[in-house]
């Protein structure tokens, strides 16, 4: 709000607002306050730049569950008094409303500030501001420093109109007579009340009504982009939080695996002089410095299983903690972005964590694959790309093995074999060229085999479903992420055949 309009605004205030008793005080967002005067209305200040506003609303605004510390600190000391007189000190927007008897005689409103109670007034407050000569006022840069009611937005106005209308309008500022407010947009699309036109709006014969018309229409924008914003980006904070708490859990879980190597490797060293057979519960052997070690054993696996169950699940441990190391790594930045107030969506998402995780964990083929009538491939990235052999195949391969963040590609419009990307984590960033390949293993083994080029959709493998009745293989699909054109090498196969298939 320019201090042109301001000055109007407290001048139509005061008769409204003197002898009202103040009823509460309310933070309906930060930097904004509402005194409500009972049937004046409600005194709206917003100090939130770059459009600060002060103007009295019919309705209420839309407040918290719990109001904040200084709301409460306010009301406590408002409540029920009454405003007994207005000064305006306009020219840096801001007014104080002498109280009846309490702490604190004056409520200071500043444009800038949030509101304040004091004893005594600053020096000068309300003091007359001074008026320069037309040409010093159009023609002196940074005179708003020294002289704040003199603003960068009157003066530019000053300058686009004929001298005799600029001085119409400094002569309407020192007598207090201008009659008609502009409410609308300004240059950059912001609400505004001015004393000249604006774009998209309209004009009143009352500064108050205009404020109420423009800021009004702000104050809605600032709720609406505050609430969903700020509750967006809380829900996102708790998601990755969340995400980061089951990441460690998987973290200590692995590591423990891990830790089991070195009393597989004392079972290994011990096994000569064991009953390799016998089921127990626990062994006491001696360590490596000669002290005496416990190991606990499950009874329905002979010692020998259980040497071969510990180094089995060391080598799964060690292999897990790679991706819950990238996945952590991939979440804390997520986590950083967020309290930064962003919202991102999957594919920013995905942007952010290929800084931390664009290369796939080493290879294995995970045992549930193993089971299954697959061909399964390397891509150059290192990422794991399966393909059915069979119908059965291809239904086990997106009911049994795949996960819900998986890729999932098949030939467009035509019979083909399912083809999967694993990925490690549901934000991991697949490379392009892994697309492509996986595409073209797709395309291999379908009706555009024979082609140079095909599309190939890819979808989320939770956005694939199997019908319901239909043969085996047959999938309804709910959401296809892109239609991907890759070039068909028959080559491909064999260059990038994962070893176990050789």
């Amino acid at each position: 709000m320019d201090a042109s309009v301001f000055c109007f605004v407290a001048r139509e205030l005061a008769p409204r607002i003197r002898g009202m008793r103040v009823e509460k005080v309310f933070a309906p967002l930060p930097e904004t306050w509402t005194i409500s005067l009972g049937r004046a209305g409600h005194l709206v200040l917003c100090t939130a730049r770059p459009t600060p506003f002060l103007y009295l609303a019919d309705h209420k605004p839309e407040n918290p569950q719990s109001p904040s510390g200084r709301a409460m600190w306010l009301r406590k000391r408002l409540k029920g008094r009454r405003i007994l007189d207005l000064v305006s000190d306009w020219p840096r927007r801001r007014l104080a409303l002498d109280l009846s008897a309490g702490e604190g005689r004056w409520l200071i409103l500043d444009l800038e500030a949030a509101p304040l109670l004091a004893d005594a007034l600053p020096p000068g407050f309300g003091d007359a501001p001074q008026w320069p000569e037309l040409e010093r006022i159009m023609d002196e840069e940074g005179l708003w420093r020294t002289l704040p009611h003199l603003t960068p937005p009157l003066r530019h106005y000053l300058r686009s109109v004929s001298r005799t209308q600029a001085q119409d309008m400094v002569d309407s500022l020192k007598d207090g007579t201008a009659g008609t407010f502009y409410y609308g947009l300004d240059q950059r699309g912001r609400s505004q009340v001015r004393l000249w036109p604006l774009q998209d709006g309209g004009s009143c014969v009352s500064a108050l009504e205009a404020a109420q018309k423009a800021h009004g229409r702000t104050l809605a924008e600032i709720e609406r982009a505050h609430t969903g914003a700020d509750r967006a980006v809380a829900r996102n904070i708790r998601r990755i939080e969340r995400a980061l708490e089951r990441v460690g859990q998987d973290h200590k879980r692995l590591q423990g695996m891990i830790d089991k190597q070195s009393e597989a490797l004392l079972l290994q060293a011990n096994l000569h002089r064991l009953d390799k057979n016998a089921r127990m519960a626990m062994l006491r052997l001696p360590g490596e410095q000669g002290e005496e070690a416990q190991v606990r054993l499950d009874p329905g696996l002979t010692v020998r299983e259980n040497m071969e169950r510990f180094f089995v699940r060391a080598t799964k441990g060690d292999r897990g903690l790679a991706i819950v190391a990238a996945r952590a790594r991939a979440l804390r930045q997520e986590l950083e972005t967020a309290r930064q107030g962003m919202v991102p969506d999957e594919a920013v998402r995905s942007a952010a964590t290929s800084r931390a995780a664009t290369v796939a964990a080493p290879v294995v083929l995970p045992a549930k694959l193993r089971k299954i009538k697959v061909q399964a491939y390397r891509s150059s990235d290192g990422f794991l790309i399966v393909r059915g052999r069979s119908a059965q195949a291809n239904h086990q391969l997106l009911t049994q093995a795949a996960s819900p963040f998986d890729y999932w590609l098949h030939a467009q419009d035509g019979p083909g074999a399912h083809v999967i990307i694993k990925r490690d984590f549901p934000a991991q960033e697949v490379p392009e060229g892994t697309i492509q390949e996986a595409a073209a293993l797709a395309a291999l083994a379908s009706h555009l085999k024979m082609a140079d080029r095909g599309e190939v959709i890819l979808c989320l493998v939770k956005d694939v479903r199997p019908i319901k009745g239909a043969a085996l293989g047959m999938v309804g699909v709910d959401k296809v992420l892109r239609t991907v054109r890759p070039a068909i090498d028959p080559a491909l196969e064999d260059k990038l055949r994962f070893q176990a298939d050789r």
